[in-house]
Order: C-alpha cells, then structure tokens, then sequence
C-alpha cells in the first residue's frame, strides 16, 4: 500500500529524519512492514505568505530577488520495503518518488523548473542572465533504521524523587544483594589466593623444573598483580559483577549473529551529519541548513576545572549536570557540590543533579559491608569520605538552598521486558543551555585521568540539544517537566547578586592571567536564543575556538533487550566514510563482529586504521580484560596491516615512525624487572596511565566523541551521550593527542597469537576476575579465525552522498 500526505508547512517539522534539521538521526532498527511513501509537496504558486510560513524550510523560492519562477515543487519522500525489493523510480511531472528496500532507505529532493519558462524568462529579462537554476537538482541521504525504543520501568515507589522532594533516597543494595555481593567477594578471594600461590612457585629459583611443568597451567594469570593487588579493590570488582549479573542473564536469549546483522548489513549505519557537498546541495532547495556549534579540545585538567567553576559562578538561569560516577575523594568534586552549587541554587539558578545509582550503591555498599568502618579497615579514608558524602555532604547542600532550587536524583531504571538494570553512563555539563560540556569526564576531570580524557566545550544548537537530552532523561526519572519552566527562567529577570558574582568570577579569572582562554570578542557569542541572555563567559571570556559554525548530530543510546545501539550506528559510518585513516581511543573496548567487520573492510580497502586501547596495565575494572584483548586479537587476525597500540611495556623493535624520522625523540622506556625470574608476571613499575578518552577521528575531518565504550554494554546495559562532528580542525587537534599518548603509554602489537590466552604479557587466561559480557567478542574470534571476516567479500571505496 502506498500512501502520500498533503502536509501544512506552517507546522511542519522535519523530526522524521533527522538529517534535514541535524537533529539526532539514530534510531533503533525494526523498519515499517508495508512500504510507505510520504511526499511533501509545495504547491504550484509560491505566494509570499506561504513562503513566510515555513520558517524550517526556508524560503522554497529561486534564490534571486524578484524572480519570476514560480513553478517550483519540492518534496522529500521516506520509503521502506519488507519485501526487500528495489522499488522503480517514479516520476510524474516534475515530482520524483524512490521507494527503496529497508536495508537503505533514502530521501529524496527535487528541485527543478520547466524549460519553455526557463526561456520565456531569459528572453524578456536582461537583469537574470546571471541566474543559474538546474532543470534538476537531487540529493540522496541514507538514512538509519526506525525502531521503537525499548521500554523502561522508572520512578520505582520508595526509589525515586518525589514531587515535593529535592533529593531523592540513597540507593542501597538489597539484603539479597548484598549477600550475594559477599559471595562473590569470597570466590574473587579464593581466586586471587591461588593464582598468587602459583605464581610465586613458579618465579621461586629453587622449585624443581618438574614441578613447574606440572603447575604450569595453573600459573596466576598475567593481570593478578596488577590492579587487583588489594582487598580493597577486590570488593570494587565484586560490585562490578553483581551490577553486571542481571543482563549477563538476559544476554542467554541473545544470539550474537542475529545481533550483529542488525548493524552489519548495507546502510544500516550511516554517517548521520551532512558533508560540505550535501550541504551545498541542500541549500539549494531552501531547506534550513545543519545545526552547528563552536566547538573547543578541553585541554588540561586544571582548564577542566576552571571552566566548570567559572560556568558555575556565571550561570544566570538554570544548571543540569548529569555524571555517572562521583568521586567523594577527590577534593574538586566535593567543592562543586558542597560550595558552588549551592550558592548558585541560592541566588536563583535552577540546579538539576542526576547521577547514576549503580556507582552510589556500590559505594555504599563498600562502606558498611561488614559493618561499621573503622580506621583498621583497608581502605578506610576512601569508604569514610564516600560514606559521608552520600550521607550527609550532599543532603546537607541540598537542605542549604530555597525549596526546589537545588533538586539532586539518581537515575534508576530497568527494562521493561527482562527486568534487568540500566546504567546511565551519560556524563555532560550545562549552563544556561548556552554552554555544555560532554566527554568522558565525569561532572569534572579525575586527578589521575585528567591529562588522558576527552571532553569539549560546545555552544549553539550543541549546548541547546544536550541540554533537552537531560531534560528528557530527567523528566522520565523524575516526572518533573523542566521544559516547563525554561520560559519563566529565561524572562526573569537576573539578579544583582547573580550579575555581581558573574562579574566577580571573570573578574578575577583575567586577573589571574588565563589569557589562553581569550581571543577577543566574535559575533557568533553575541546571539540571543530562545530569550535567554548570553553566559558571561560569552560577553567576556571568549573561549579559542577550535572551529566555528560546525555541523553536529546528537545522539544518546537507549540500551535494552533489543540490543540497540544508535551511536554504535553512527561509529560504524564514520568508519565506513574514512579514506585515507581511521583513530580510535577508548577507554573501554571489547570488540564484536558489527565494528570488527568495519574496522577490517576500512583496512582492506586501503585506510591505514590505528587503535589506541587500555589494558590490564591501566585498566580499573578486571571484568573486561579478557573480552578487551580477545577482540583486538580477531581484529588482527582479520586484517593484519591494523596498527594496535596496548598501553604496557614497549619492546626494543617498536620504533614509532615519527621517532625514526627525528620528528619526535625516540622513547626510552624504564620498566624495572631486575629479579623477576618470569618476566611475563613481572611487576613493572613504570606507571602506565588509564587512558580514559573515548573518541573517534576519521580522516582528520570527522569526529565522534563522549560517554561511548566501543563495548556490547552500550547495546544492552550502559546508556551514552556522544557528539558527531564535521571538524577538520578538532581531527586535527584530536589527531595530535592521539599520537602523544600513544607514544607515551602504549606498545605495538603485531602479532595476533600473541593476544591468545596465555600467549604474552598482554593476554590474561581468564578467571572469575574476568568475566566475558556475553558471547559478542567470542563470535568475533570464531568467525575471525574461519576466515568469514569481513562479511562482504567485496570491499568498495566509501563514496559521499550524492547531489546532481
């Protein structure tokens, strides 16, 4: 059945998809059973009212002033097909129609004039001889699947924040839970005990060689004296498995391969913002162009927290923070929520707080396990100041402020279909919607990651989205709609108290001498939106802007039992799209069939793919360790000329080839083995740093950054925030630190056996410290080995979007 609809562009919105107004174009994959065309048309005359009253569009009319075109139709046609069938190419007049199978569905636009006027004009009008209009423009998009979300159970009595409350109850493990967290502690225990047992056997100088032989497989894994070298931080990694136990359950009825096909056949991942090319050609057609932002490299923990303070002080309207994790340890953290939230809250800012529960209850949990905390106990200051925060620091702050001022929620959340817990991983920061923070940073840079995450300071149409994607979450968790008051914040009228203390902040900001943050003033920072006033960071400290007017897409994963992943989506184009290279870094990696298949037919088809990845070296969780190298291990097995860099120990032949040029010097590493009789297990003492950055550079040019891990958890466990980017000069900056860390932290791997179990200092043989989520990275590794990757057997060179 087909259907066309008649559509009043006085309201239209062009939200279906997503792409016409750079909103975010991921959704989930379950496409329209019958084929449905929808063509919007503009009628044959376009009279100046009609011209006025569609201001999302633009003004569909020649582009000159006073032309005499008058017939002039536009369209944009959406088409699915469940029968999978090419459908023909349609034409009536000057009206065009494609109707296409799912797996690529497309919109189309015409822009186009008939002959006999275009002479009739040219023959009685001198003055538009300069006029060039095509008999025919089109451009072609391809667009993601649609699919529902997945449905969530929210706002659980007795675990969420009320109407009338301004901090909602801590959340705390159940007596089961916490049972079952206890047992799970003591087989991580015992676990650890024998593994050291044998490891110390093997390294002893008088232990016969036939006892060694004889224990040999059972010789501690290579990760044991790593991270998980205390007590401590064996209860850290026993609340990781007990959050992860509930999907781990769900993840039985899920089959990898029938995962992977949702992202792995054609078009079903497109590179979601517009290159310059479609841009033009969209523009041609009077369509409302991208939405854009400035956008900034935070680039030092101490400008981190600067700026975050100085968003703070100068706020006029209204804050929303959302962090997973909070590190009560850590002085800056408890700053912000103790001191500078609260006096923005009392001045009349609206302060929102929303932090995930899992980390909170974990937290707490560490803090009373065995009862009462005393000064004996490993790790006593850490379980005391986290206990405190959750305790009284942060209710206290929160009863300091006007009622409903400063609300604080922890998001809560479980699928509605398996029941299990979602996590939000979502990390971005706020102020005004004038001025947003995302990245991998939680609410603000840690001490001992600071240097080696990534986050950017955005503005525009980029600051606007993130601040209604935090309204939208907020609103699920809370019920409080905050799009509501958006209106009443913004025509208040601003405070003395909070003019003076804005004033006072920069005030002292330029007096210290951060001139790195100034650049004099610019036009862009002078905009009013919505009614709100421009942040006093806008009018005074004007921030050295990478790039200007870039295009974006947002885009926030809903995890679930689907298995949908809109940003994996986005990535996988972005990799798709590369030409000549490819980066990634990232935090937290466990590579799976969908990027696997990607990252092989990028380096099959010529672009040189370079990763930067953690592991048990730096890594803070043992639970991915075997999945994280399992997967770089079928990447290289697939496609060998890959580049994989492992933060650990170089070896002599690892010559970088900016070192070997002289344009960097040659890195002398100095690992302390002296005494180690096995040197796979030996303790080195360089300190490999946790590279915490998250992001994604496609040929210099084109950027994905945020909350995302490069993992099956986003899909199914973990929700994210992330930005996609068309910036040459943020790739290029991003490019830069890349290269840095990976000189100063990482090793070359080029042998993929080596990533086998048991096969280097790299590859852990697996424990219940080690838990795989799910079988993804395993049928990576199968289908790597039996030689099916990549899927496609014929790779092509990546192509732009068309536009004749």
């Amino acid at each position: 059945a087909r259907t066309t609809h008649q559509v009043d562009f006085g309201r239209l919105r062009m939200e279906a998809s997503g792409f016409l107004s750079g909103g975010d174009a991921a959704g989930a994959s379950v496409v329209p059973t019958a084929t449905v065309t929808t063509v919007l048309e503009v009628p044959p005359t376009i009279a100046e009212e009609n011209a006025a009253a569609t201001p999302m569009l633009g003004s569909l009319a020649p582009v000159t002033e006073g032309s005499p075109f008058t017939s002039v139709e536009n369209f944009v046609t959406f088409a699915a097909d469940h029968d999978g069938n090419e459908a023909e190419f349609e034409q009536d007049g000057n009206v065009a129609t494609f109707a296409s199978r799912p797996a690529t569905p497309r919109v189309s636009a015409t822009y186009a004039t008939t002959t006999d006027l275009f002479d009739a004009v040219f023959s009685s009008a001198d003055a538009l001889v300069d006029l060039e209009v095509p008999s025919v423009v089109e451009v072609t998009l391809t667009l993601p699947p649609v699919v529902p979300p997945d449905e969530y159970v929210t706002r659980v009595p007795g675990k969420c924040l009320l109407p009338d409350e301004c901090i909602g109850p801590l959340p705390e493990f159940t007596a089961g839970e916490r049972l079952r967290h206890k047992v799970i502690l003591a087989q991580l225990c015992a676990t650890r005990a024998s593994q050291k047992a044998v490891g110390a056997v093997m390294r002893h100088a008088r232990c016969p060689s036939v006892v060694k032989a004889g224990i040999k497989s059972l010789r501690g894994c290579v990760c044991t004296d790593q991270t998980c070298g205390d007590y401590f931080r064996l209860e850290n990694e026993a609340a990781e498995l007990l959050m992860l136990e509930e999907a781990q359950r769900t993840l039985k009825s899920v089959c990898p391969k029938k995962w992977a096909e949702k992202y792995t056949a054609d078009g079903q991942c497109p590179w979601p913002v517009k290159d310059d090319e479609t841009e033009a050609a969209m523009t041609k057609f009077g369509l409302a162009p991208s939405l854009t932002c400035s956008v900034r490299l935070i680039c030092s923990y101490e400008e981190h927290l600067r700026l975050v303070r100085m968003a703070i002080v100068g706020a006029r309207s209204h804050l929303n923070i959302m962090s997973c994790y909070f590190f009560a340890n850590e002085a800056p953290f408890v700053n912000v929520v103790k001191n500078l939230l609260p006096d923005a809250a009392k001045r009349g800012v609206r302060v929102r707080l929303l932090l995930d529960a899992l980390p909170a209850q974990s937290a707490l949990v560490k803090a009373k396990l065995w009862g009462p905390v005393t000064k004996y106990a490993q790790g006593a200051k850490q379980r005391l100041e986290f206990l405190k925060f959750y305790t009284q620091t942060l209710p206290d702050a929160v009863k300091a402020c006007p009622p409903g001022s400063f609300r604080v929620a922890f998001f809560k959340a479980f699928d509605k279909t398996s029941g299990h817990a979602i996590k939000s991983h979502m990390k971005m920061f706020s102020a005004d919607g004038r001025l947003a923070v995302v990245g991998g940073s939680n609410m603000l840079p840690t001490a001992a990651t600071g240097a080696n995450d990534c986050d950017v300071l955005v503005d525009g149409d980029a600051a606007r989205a993130l601040d209604a994607n935090f309204a939208k979450v907020w609103a699920e968790q809370t019920g409080e709609d905050l799009s509501e008051s958006e209106s009443a914040l913004a025509a208040q009228e601003e405070t003395d108290a909070a003019s003076q203390a804005a004033a006072a902040a920069l005030a002292r900001a330029a007096a210290a001498g951060h001139k790195e943050l100034v650049d004099g003033s610019h036009p862009e920072h002078q905009r009013h939106s919505g009614g709100s006033r421009p942040h006093p960071l806008e009018e005074a400290l004007v921030f050295q802007w990478h790039e200007r007017s870039v295009r974006f897409v947002d885009a926030m994963s809903r995890p679930g039992t689907q298995g949908e992943d809109a940003i994996l989506r986005g990535v996988i184009g972005l990799i798709d799209s590369a030409k000549t290279e490819f980066l990634m870094c990232m935090g937290f990696c466990a590579l799976h069939v969908p990027l696997v298949n990607a990252l092989v037919k990028a380096s099959r088809r010529g672009v040189r793919v370079r990763l930067l990845l953690n592991s048990h070296f730096s890594c803070d969780l043992r639970p991915p360790m075997s999945d994280l190298i399992a997967g770089a291990r079928a990447l290289l097995l697939a496609a060998p000329d890959v580049e994989l860099y492992l933060t650990g120990p170089r070896e002599q032949w690892d010559v970088r080839e900016e070192e070997a040029s002289g344009e960097q010097n040659v890195f002398v590493p100095g690992y302390d083995t002296e005494g180690c009789v096995d040197v796979d297990t030996a303790p080195y003492d360089h300190p490999f740093t946790f590279v915490h950055a998250k992001y994604c550079v496609a040929d210099r040019a084109r950027v994905s950054l945020g909350s995302w891990n490069a993992w099956a958890r986003s899909a199914f466990h973990e929700a994210e925030m992330n930005l996609f980017l068309e910036s040459g000069e943020l790739g290029a900056v991003l490019a830069e630190k890349w290269g840095r860390a990976c000189q100063s932290f990482a090793a070359r791997v080029r042998d993929a056996n080596a990533l086998a179990p048991g096969g280097g200092i790299f590859a852990p043989r697996g424990c219940k410290l080690c838990t795989p989520f799910g079988g993804f990275v395993g049928d990576a590794v199968e289908r790597a080995m039996n030689g099916s990757l990549p899927l496609d057997v014929e790779v092509e060179k990546p192509t732009a979007a068309s536009a004749t």
